[in-house]
């Protein structure tokens, strides 16, 4: 096949010598070939501007900014002289036709595909995101886990019992919190109760779990409440039901402990969340916990926890044996988030600012946060109070991350205690196969439960 574009006149030395109009014009016009096609083969020009009304291409006959590029080329017995380069979602000889790419259903998890001019959309349920719905999006907040710091959680009013003995604060209204006082309880008196946390930054919220709580031996929880959500804690916004001006009722709990999830659909994009009790028994009391992600969608738990990251990934620099004790060897592969038991954690084997523990994902990986844990050895208190993080795609050469205003290495706050998750985020993100966490200060020994947030491809 020979091809060429219509693209105007050609250079000096590709215009042949002896073609000129009065030549080029009878040889065409006496030909019993197509003049098109005879003018094509015996020249190497491209649309000489004198015989340019031959050019199959002038004007462009495709559509949809489709490319014309002068071919031999027939269509049935008929020379047409010219291919349509169709640009991707359109087809047909002349790029006429809309491709439909919703027929090899692009959305994943319950997505809802509509098919657009050389695009597609996907309607993705609440708890999913990305371009396909292929990103998963409903990881918890931080109440139960204490990433949301009590500072973050306030209410309208707060319960006193037992001649004010008893204060059910709204910082205890944390999903299945043990104790005396595990909830938080709003007054007798306050007619339009609300509980309220700030994210500290917008965040996309796609759910929420609540639970009752018992108090003085009585069932008390909330059956049913609405959602409000701001992003300067001034000016609210009341969850709609989708399609209609109308305040979303949703469906609490039947009973003081079982929890009970709702899901946002659309989601919620805001730094502040405040939930109103509607109907309540006996006292509006409340434990709950926030779902969703950053708004960027890339920060789900990369496996630590879960056990996804299998403890061969997992390295130090050294290991610590309580009392020299192989039973008691707290190994780096224990240094998962939330992990039970005597020896539940990754202890250095030494103190000092040398230690490191590696994770490596495998794969080059979108990191954009760190959550961390301390643990307990025989009741002793031990954790990493800051850190400092590197990273690496082949094991050997390493970049410590930066602050990047202060143009040095980045010290992040850790732990306070043994127990309270510790998150920080990662902004702009690592993208590496190797992550290091470098202790910088501790209390007692250096001890981490850790899990690793983010994404294996970008959204």
């Amino acid at each position: 096949m020979i091809s060429r574009r219509c693209l105007g006149p050609p250079s000096r030395q590709q215009t042949p010598a002896a073609v000129t109009e009065s030549q080029a014009l009878p040889t065409l016009l006496s030909s019993s070939v197509s003049p098109v096609k005879q003018f094509y083969l015996n020249t190497t020009s491209q649309c000489v501007p004198y015989v340019v009304k031959f050019c199959p291409c002038h004007p462009n006959p495709c559509h949809n900014r489709g490319t014309c590029e002068i071919s031999e080329t027939y269509r049935g017995d008929t020379f047409i002289g010219y291919v349509c380069k169709c640009p991707p979602g359109f087809s047909g000889v002349h790029c006429q036709h809309n491709i439909n790419e919703c027929e090899r259903n692009p959305c994943k998890n319950g997505g809802i595909c509509t098919d657009l001019v050389a695009n597609y959309s996907c309607d993705c349920p609440g708890e999913y995101m990305g371009r396909n719905c292929q990103s998963k999006c409903s990881g918890p907040l931080g109440m139960e886990g204490g990433i949301i710091s009590n500072q973050q959680i306030t209410a309208s009013s707060t319960h006193r019992a037992l001649f004010g003995l008893q204060k059910w604060y709204p910082y205890f209204a944390r999903l299945n919190k043990k104790g005396l006082v595990n909830a938080w309880t709003a007054a007798e008196n306050d007619r339009w109760p609300w509980i309220q946390i700030n994210l500290q930054r917008r965040m996309r919220v796609t759910g929420l779990i609540t639970q009752g709580a018992k108090r003085i031996g009585s069932p008390e929880y909330v059956k049913s409440y609405k959602v409000a959500y701001s992003d300067d804690g001034k000016t609210w916004r009341t969850y709609k039901v989708k399609g209609k001006d109308e305040d979303m009722i949703f469906r609490g709990n039947v009973d003081n402990n079982a929890p009970s999830a709702n899901s946002f659909t659309p989601p919620i994009e805001a730094q502040y969340v405040r939930i109103y009790p509607q109907v309540c028994r006996r006292h509006c009391t409340l434990r709950m916990e926030l779902l969703g992600c950053e708004l960027t969608g890339c920060s789900e738990p990369l496996g630590m926890k879960s056990g996804h990251i299998q403890d061969y990934q997992v390295t130090a620099s050294s290991i610590f044996r309580t009392l020299n004790m192989d039973m008691f060897t707290w190994e780096p592969g224990k240094a998962r988030l939330d992990k039970q038991g005597k020896v539940n954690a990754w202890t250095a084997g030494h103190s000092d600012q040398s230690q490191w523990l590696q994770v490596d994902l495998l794969v080059p990986t979108k990191v954009t946060g760190i959550i961390t844990q301390g643990a307990k050895d025989f009741g002793h208190v031990q954790f990493v109070g800051s850190y400092k993080l590197a990273y690496s795609n082949d094991g050997e050469h390493w970049n410590v991350y930066q602050d990047e205003k202060q143009g040095k290495d980045k010290v992040f706050q850790g732990n306070f205690d043994n127990d309270t998750h510790r998150k920080n985020v990662i902004d702009p993100p690592i993208y590496a196969r190797f992550v290091r966490i470098l202790p910088w200060s501790w209390y007692g020994r250096i001890t981490l439960r850790v899990e690793i947030l983010g994404c294996t491809e970008e959204e």
